[in-house]
């Protein structure tokens, strides 16, 4: 499997609060640290995104909907590189890229737990069909005679 680094890193720290998920309610520290975990495990995969991007498609979007714009990028072959992600994670991904951008424009105090419990509880099924789709991409790439590893 290939090295996410940060990510990993991120989802190793959210495993109290992934298993916290399956409560009916938070106090508002605990929804605050759900909040603020969610929006960084929705960043690093950005990153990664982002990365490959600017290494195989000379070019990362960059308009007021850039986000998901990388998401949809990331979906697709280009002349350079086959599809990075599935539909299926697109799919997933969109769900955290829509609380992104809530985390983004709303207080932290107005998150609500039963809106976060499910999200934290995907994020394992979410990380491990990502690592699955980069894995499955670094392995095209290697097929297609790039001796140069994903920037990952």
């Amino acid at each position: 499997m290939l090295d996410t680094g940060e990510l990993g890193s991120v989802c190793r720290q959210m495993s109290p609060l992934i298993e916290r998920a399956s409560g009916s309610e938070a106090d508002v520290i605990t929804t605050a640290a759900a909040s603020a975990m969610l929006h960084s495990f929705y960043s690093e995969i950005e990153k990664i995104f982002a990365l490959i991007a600017r290494k195989y498609d000379n070019r990362v979007p960059n308009s007021s909907a850039w986000h998901k714009e990388l998401l949809i990028q990331m979906s697709q072959s280009t002349p350079a590189r086959p599809p990075v992600i599935t539909p299926y994670v697109v799919d997933a991904l969109g769900d955290y890229l829509a609380f992104r951008d809530l985390f983004r424009e709303t207080a932290v105090t107005l998150m609500r737990w039963d809106k976060l419990a499910p999200l934290l509880a995907r994020v394992p099924e979410v990380t491990g069909e990502l690592t699955i789709a980069l894995a499955i991409f670094a392995h095209r790439l290697a097929s297609s005679g790039d001796t140069a590893s994903p920037p990952l």
